[in-house]
């Protein structure tokens, strides 16, 4: 009896290729899995129908947005989750929960094989199979393309060859989701020369755009966004409006070098407008609310976040700590903050919050004040004690030591 194995399918070349490279070459009955995680114009039924036609024995569809928004994008936000400070975490997000359906899909199916369309050469193929074999040690996992070591001229041949359907002309590699468009490949590779502009979907380039301004309203509780311009909607209908709007004043596009888990530097273009905004709104409204102490040890646990994520590590303990961290950081974290979207920028209009830390009657310089100004002096005193007294015994030992010299 032939062995079953289930196909993480996006019906595009990798994944098409893979289909008829896993009956041909391996011999195997292959299941198709196809998940919605926000992808742009993503039509399940198609892609479900193209794996029939290439030979699947059965094709599974699951629409995942909700779950990734609620449980993946909103942790994100949280942990104003930036590799390098940049990216933020677009496809790093989604493979856990791809990795978790397909888990419990091949399970379900008695497939004791996952396929991946990753290269040996990408951050994916470590995303996936850490995470799978986290979930179900038992299950093997199979990365054809690495397997294959197949080029992408060579992918395209093959499909050519197989009759099977090419997306994008294969001219780029594109991977989408709700919270990003990661896009690599053809003329990007080419560090020397700007990202060609049909590398943009999600995002107007600056080039192209009137130079209208827009305000927009973010209202955040306990750290999450749930409402723009004060309309509440679920968080996954919310990263969906911010999309638009902030794609269409040119915002979330990033131009980055970027240093792969793997070792590689490579040269990626995203577009994430959603997310940089609601994170630009979200850092914006801890900076009022949380404490210089707060925000500092929150940063590192931000940056930790993000390495991990990045890096494939979701499933370890140390992810999930982490979590209840940012989880209880994020508490009083609640208020409404104006961003001004322009050409391409994001500048702070303004932020209100019950939980503010700011009090503008101390802080001001006007004749509301209510510090008390002649405080300082004895504060001062005690803050540099140690720094006096270190400086003095040590600026006399090193004229000691001078005099010695000669």
């Amino acid at each position: 009896m032939k062995e079953k194995a289930l196909l993480l399918y996006s019906g595009g070349l990798d994944t098409s290729v893979m289909i008829k490279w896993l009956q041909e070459m391996k011999n195997y009955n292959v299941l198709t899995l196809t998940l919605d995680v926000g992808q742009e114009k993503n039509d399940l039924m198609a892609i479900g129908e193209k794996a029939k036609l290439l030979g699947a024995i059965k094709s599974i569809t699951h629409d995942a947005t909700d779950k990734f928004a609620d449980d993946f994008i909103s942790m994100g936000i949280l942990s104003n989750g930036l590799y390098a400070d940049r990216y933020p975490l677009s496809t790093s997000l989604a493979r856990p929960l791809m990795a978790e359906l397909a888990v419990k899909y091949a399970q379900e199916n008695s497939c004791g094989i996952i396929v991946h369309g990753s290269t040996g050469k990408g951050n994916d193929q470590v995303r996936f199979e850490v995470s799978i074999k986290a979930l179900d040690d038992g299950i093997k996992v199979l990365a054809p393309v690495r397997e294959m070591n197949m080029n992408r001229e060579e992918e395209i041949e093959y499909a050519k060859e197989k009759g099977i359907a090419i997306p994008y002309g294969g001219k780029y590699s594109v991977d989408e989701n709700l919270w990003g468009r990661s896009v690599e490949g053809s003329t990007i590779e080419d560090i020397s020369a700007p990202v060609p502009v049909d590398a943009y979907r999600w995002v107007m380039p600056l080039d192209e755009l009137r130079g209208s301004r827009r305000r927009v309203s973010i209202t955040y509780e306990s750290g999450i966004p749930v409402a723009i311009d004060g309309k509440n909607m679920p968080l996954k209908d919310l990263v969906m409006k911010m999309n638009e709007i902030a794609g269409s004043h040119g915002i979330g596009a990033i131009d980055m070098i970027e240093d792969r888990v793997v070792g590689i530097k490579s040269h990626e273009f995203y577009e994430c407008p959603a997310a940089v905004t609601l994170i630009e709104g979200h850092k914006y409204l801890e900076s009022a609310v949380l404490s210089r102490r707060e925000l500092k040890v929150k940063k590192f646990m931000d940056d930790q976040f993000s390495e991990l994520v990045y890096g494939g590590l979701w499933h370890d303990p140390l992810t999930a700590y982490i979590c209840d961290f940012e989880k209880r950081m994020n508490g009083p974290v609640t208020g409404t903050v104006q961003l001004d979207l322009f050409m391409g920028s994001i500048k702070h209009a303004g932020v209100e919050s019950g939980s503010s830390l700011y009090d503008q009657a101390t802080s001001t310089y006007g004749k509301a004040q209510t510090f008390d100004q002649t405080m300082s002096p004895g504060f001062i005193y005690v803050y540099g004690a140690s720094t006096v007294a270190s400086r003095k015994v040590r600026s006399q030992k090193l004229t000691e030591i001078s005099l010695e010299g000669r």
